[in-house]
Order: C-alpha cells, then sequence, then structure tokens
C-alpha cells in the first residue's frame, strides 16, 4: 500500500533552499513519500487571506491527502502549532487563522496539539522544516507524531466570516482572486472594486478583448480579470483591494 501524498502550502517562493529543506526533512522521516507543491505564493506573511485560499484548494486534494501549511510570521513567538484531522485528510500549521477554514463542511473532525519531537534541532524560525514537514512524513508512513488533545475547541479565525470580501490573490496574468463565493453574487449581480461595476459573466470571451470582468474561477472563488489583459494593472488591484457586491 503506498504512502499518501504530502502537500506544500506555503508563501515561502520558490527562490532559495526553503522548499528544499522541507522535502529534505520529509525524506529523512519517511523516504520515498511523494511530495506536491500545492502553492509557494500565498499572502505573505498573510496568514487570514490565506485561509480562504487554502479551504478553496481543499477541494481538489484526494483523500488522505497531508497538508503542511506554513504562513507563519508568529514563528518562534508562543502561538500554538495545531494538528487538523478532516475526515480522512490532515492539514498541519500553526494556530494563526490559517486552518481556520479547512475541514468545515468534514463528518468527523478533531483538532490536536502538535509538538516538536524530542530530538528535533528546533530552530526559532523556521518550524516548517523542524515541525510540520517530520510531523507530515510521519503521519504518511503510518505513525504518529506527537500530538495531544487540544483542551480547548476554538483556534484563532474560526469567527472570521464565510466569505472575505477582498483581493486574495493577485496570479501572474494580472487576475484577482477573491475571498466571495459565486453563491453570494447571483448571474445578474454586480461586483464593484475600486469604483468600476463589473458584470458577472461565465468566461472570459463573454466580454470584447480588453474589457474587464467577474468570473466564478476554477477554484470556486469569484474572479475579477480582463480579456486578454491585467486586472491588476487596469483596475489598480492589489492584494487587500476591498469588493462590494450588488445582487441585482
Amino acid at each position: 500500500m503506498s504512502s499518501p501524498d504530502i502537500f506544500f502550502f506555503t508563501d515561502f517562493g520558490v527562490q532559495g533552499p526553503y522548499l528544499g529543506l522541507m522535502e529534505a526533512a520529509v525524506a529523512n522521516v519517511c523516504a520515498g513519500v511523494r511530495v506536491v507543491n500545492l502553492m509557494c505564493d500565498a499572502p505573505r506573511h498573510d496568514p487570514r487571506r490565506a485561509a480562504y485560499l487554502l479551504a478553496a484548494l481543499e477541494a481538489w486534494l484526494p483523500t488522505e491527502a497531508i497538508v503542511v501549511a506554513v504562513v507563519d510570521p508568529g514563528v518562534g513567538s508562543d502561538r500554538g502549532m495545531l494538528a487538523l484531522e478532516a475526515d480522512d485528510r490532515w492539514f498541519l500549521g500553526p494556530d494563526n487563522g490559517l486552518l481556520s477554514r479547512v475541514g468545515r463542511s468534514a463528518r468527523h473532525r478533531r483538532l490536536w496539539v502538535l509538538e516538536a519531537e524530542p530530538d528535533a534541532r528546533l530552530s526559532a524560525s523556521f518550524h516548517g522544516r523542524d515541525v510540520f514537514a517530520p510531523a507530515a512524513a510521519r503521519l504518511a508512513c503510518g505513525n504518529k507524531p506527537r500530538l495531544k488533545p487540544r483542551q480547548r475547541t476554538a483556534i484563532v479565525g474560526q469567527d472570521w466570516p464565510d466569505s472575505l470580501p477582498e483581493v486574495l490573490y493577485i496570479d501572474h496574468f494580472g487576475n484577482a482572486m477573491t475571498g466571495i463565493s459565486p453563491a453570494d453574487l447571483p448571474p445578474s449581480g454586480t461586483l464593484v472594486v475600486n469604483g468600476r461595476k463589473l458584470t458577472r459573466v461565465r468566461t472570459f470571451s463573454d466580454v470584447a478583448p480588453g474589457e474587464p470582468l467577474c468570473y466564478e474561477n476554477s477554484l470556486g472563488l469569484l474572479e475579477i480579470a480582463v480579456n486578454g489583459g491585467s486586472a491588476a494593472a487596469a483596475l489598480g488591484l492589489r492584494i487587500g483591494s476591498c469588493v462590494s457586491l450588488f445582487p441585482g
């Protein structure tokens, strides 16, 4: 029986040694397990917005996936470390809101406190390598990391809204993902950002080249785009830009 895959969700970027060192930490514990870079450019230092992106990606993960989620500006502080078991998937990450949106529709959901192994070489600034990746590797090999029952059920971010009317992420095309569910805006509705009104359409070609649009993207989020262009440049968008909805 093959080991479950490990998925990395981070704000590390592709440069530098960080992703490679996390892969090495996995290999040192569970050689041969497959590691998938799910996302390495989540909003930097921003677990709140990253939480909504992680939740949108959750539906595309295989059963028994193990997710290492690290957007952790408070690393080395007294913030907690969590292991969340949601049906057959595991999510490992800091208690800073990053895991607050995932597993909300799971039939079975258990929360644990994750602790470093006694022999871990624990740095103050890289718990992704020193705690979360090795714990994920132990799970992949059929062993349990150091878990203890969570005495309280509340975690950071559990009171955040289901939808976030802001730009969460801008891809290299200049398309801007929002934290809004398409259910919040009927097909006849209008989205307003930076004073521009955008009618919701099905896809890019429903508007003329160079025209802005709003549509449900492939992750199930409302996204702002320009047909053949950059919405970020054309509309002056950045991560955190506020969005308003008018149902029609």
